[in-house]
């Protein structure tokens, strides 16, 4: 088993202990075996303008896999089967998470570091539907998304529509939640800042929902549209997608098997 990262006595006291202390899951060999160490054919890739196509019902070209724009930016896609799980469910498990890192760390036991909230009393709005509590929330997150290093990221969490989503659709059966932000890798003195839109887009199918994610990597969304924020002659370095895909298998590889009974045992519990 690998090292999963560090907890305190007091941490193995709380309830949900127990989701880090298990084995994680990493997902099935098959869909890492699908990674490719070079980039796909852009033109399987959803460009960042037309992000609402994740409304269209059916599958899209390029579900999976990562590709390097000819403009510099990059592009991951990832899909994941969440059997049992509702838009309610996930949208608890955005605003439940980060009040303590021990939840973050349940999530992935062997990565995930630490997670603070920027405005606590926003996640604790009981007047607020859990959705809306998530809507404008700040994370300050320190996870190994595969480089070998702790990077910290700035993830801005903000309404669809803020982000150029058509939320009409949302809560139809085209879409049972969404989950989307604008996220900054923070760099230092040899890597500069690297932006990301990132969204996690769930749609009802039989059994549970289905889940696809979408990194852009170079891009923001200000005023509901795209802005490209690298300059023209840079190149996002491969590296940064692939560890991120692998990453992003794995860590909603665990949360698709552990949501459901997290919620069932935890759904009341905002200490």
């Amino acid at each position: 088993m690998s090292k999963k990262v560090p907890v305190t006595d007091k941490d193995k006291e709380k309830s949900y202990y127990e989701f880090y202390a298990r084995d994680i899951y990493v997902g099935e060999q098959e869909k890492y075996n699908r990674i490719t160490k070079e980039p796909l054919d852009n033109a399987l890739a959803l460009h960042i303008d037309n992000r609402n196509d994740l409304f269209n019902l059916g599958e899209l070209p390029g579900e999976f896999g990562w590709w390097s724009m000819d403009d510099g930016t990059a592009l991951i896609a990832n899909s994941t089967f969440f059997p049992e799980v509702t838009g309610e469910m996930f949208d608890w498990w955005f605003t439940w998470h980060p009040i303590d890192r021990l939840r973050y760390a349940c999530w992935d036991s062997e990565d995930h570091y630490d997670v603070y909230l920027e405005d606590m009393a926003h996640a604790m709005d009981f007047s607020l539907s859990v959705r809306e509590r998530h809507w404008g929330s700040i994370h300050n997150i320190w996870e190994d998304i595969g480089t070998g290093n702790t990077d910290l990221l700035r993830i801005h969490f903000m309404r669809p529509r803020e982000m150029g989503y058509d939320e009409s659709k949302i809560d139809t059966e085209a879409c049972n939640a969404l989950v989307c932000a604008n996220v900054k890798i923070l760099g230092n003195n040899d890597m500069p800042d690297i932006p990301v839109v990132m969204t996690h887009f769930l749609r009802p199918v039989e059994g549970g929902s289905q889940l696809r994610s979408r990194f852009w990597f170079g891009w923001q969304i200000i005023d509901g549209k795209a802005v490209k924020c690298i300059p023209d002659e840079v190149v996002i370095p491969s590296i940064g997608p692939l560890c991120l895909l692998n990453h992003n298998v794995k860590e909603f590889s665990n949360l698709s098997k552990i949501l459901p009974e997290i919620y069932a045992m935890e759904k009341d519990n905002w200490k």
